[in-house]
């Protein structure tokens, strides 16, 4: 996992439960003196761990971690990367060009991202269909993307998780439906 993912993460937790709760989290699961560097990479295991301790700590399952996470880390990474994120008129756009567009300059800023395969179909006015594939299986943090990229354009969205990998499916499929502009 690339390091500004865990940067997002090392963000969301400072902001909401102080540089203690960050510092105890790396002392339990990162090797001593763990600093974060955003085009490096990083064992899946750690964020795995942090982020069991977060849902551990808030009394939430690891579900919920991840959406929240997920929501959180796209303005993250939209206040590091805004070029990207600018390059999109509307939500629908931006949806639609994960794979194409997004995930193509990720891999130019960083070396071997290792990114989910995501396939989308505008299926009709307001209904994106979202394939989603990763072998780290992190759909919950792909949905929390999702409405982190709603609010971002402020716009209603609500998900339809109509197949899932943690249900022994070949992929996720993510109904996506979106609406009107919020007031």
């Amino acid at each position: 996992m690339k390091g500004i993912i865990f940067r997002g993460l090392e963000a969301l937790v400072i902001e909401k439960c102080g540089m203690a709760a960050w510092d105890n989290l790396l002392s339990k699961n990162a090797p001593d003196g763990r600093v974060y560097i955003s085009a490096q990479s990083y064992p899946d295991e750690e964020l795995v761990g942090l982020a069991q301790d977060v849902a551990t700590a808030l009394d939430m399952t690891m579900p919920q971690v991840l959406k929240a996470f997920g929501e959180y880390l796209f303005s993250h990474l939209q206040r590091h990367h805004p070029v990207i994120v600018e390059g999109f008129d509307s939500f629908a756009e931006l949806i639609m060009g994960i794979d194409e567009v997004i995930h193509i300059e990720v891999a130019k800023l960083y070396q071997e991202p290792n990114l989910p395969s995501i396939r989308c179909e505008h299926k009709q006015a307001g209904k994106i269909v979202m394939h989603y594939h990763s072998k780290r299986q992190l759909c919950m943090c792909a949905e929390g993307l999702i409405y982190g990229a709603a609010a971002h354009y402020g716009i209603n969205v609500s998900l339809n998780h109509k197949a899932c990998m943690h249900d022994g499916c070949d992929e996720c499929v993510i109904e996506v439906n979106y609406g009107a502009v919020n007031e």
